[in-house]
């Protein structure tokens, strides 16, 4: 039975390449431009939220960054 609840949690995620396009600093984290982040996520937005959250930022920061989300 838990290996059937770990497949049905996992069948609507999917890989993530989230690339940053700018160098800045947002909240006091310096963020490079091309850095990438591969998450696991659901869609783009929750992506761009783990994405954001692995290289610091906190908060609603992360609808500060300019980025590309590409799906693997």
């Amino acid at each position: 039975i838990r290996e059937e609840i770990q497949n049905t949690l996992n069948e609507g995620f999917g890989n993530w390449n989230v690339t940053f396009n700018d160098n800045g600093t947002y909240d006091g984290v310096k963020v490079k431009k091309g850095h990438v982040e591969t998450v696991k996520a659901r869609n783009t937005a929750e992506a761009i939220k783990k994405a954001s959250k692995a290289v610091g930022l906190k908060g609603d920061s992360w609808a500060l960054v300019d980025v590309d989300v590409k799906k693997k």
